[in-house]
């Protein structure tokens, strides 16, 4: 009978829930006071079993745990260069900004001073000189 004939109908319910058997209890899960040899050394194994899992596992996460930590360390000890690296690089760049600086200003004050001084020309000098020389001679 195909389970969609089963679902609503109580009489084909009961039908197929006779038929039902559950399994066998194994034989680690029976009780304490009934003697079952092969339960005991199935527990005795299953015990010993769990003792060794869990001692590799404590194993395994030591192992990790150091591992972690080695890695930790030489991440921090990397952070670190790289950080001392970054601030020696910062002090570069400051110093070469101010060098910058310095070297833009000094050439703005040349270029003012060069700007308010007005040359003079040759030709002054020559009518200045010959009218200074004519007027000694007269």
């Amino acid at each position: 009978m195909p389970a969609s004939e089963i679902n609503g109908n109580t009489t084909a319910m009961s039908a197929y829930s006779t038929k039902l058997t559950a399994p066998a209890q194994p034989s680690s899960l029976a009780r304490p006071g009934t003697a079952d040899i092969a339960g005991m050394f199935e527990g005795i194994a299953m015990s010993l079993l769990d003792k060794a899992a869990a001692a590799e596992m404590t194993a395994l996460l030591a192992k990790i745990t150091e591992d972690m930590a080695t890695d930790s360390a030489t991440v921090k000890a990397i952070a670190a260069d790289y950080t001392a690296a970054d601030a020696a690089g910062a002090l570069t760049l400051a110093t070469s900004t101010i060098k910058l600086a310095q070297q833009g200003l000094n050439l703005l004050k040349q270029a003012s001073g060069s700007i308010g001084q007005a040359p003079e020309s040759t030709e002054e000098k020559t009518d200045t000189s010959a009218a200074d020389g004519s007027q000694t001679q007269a």
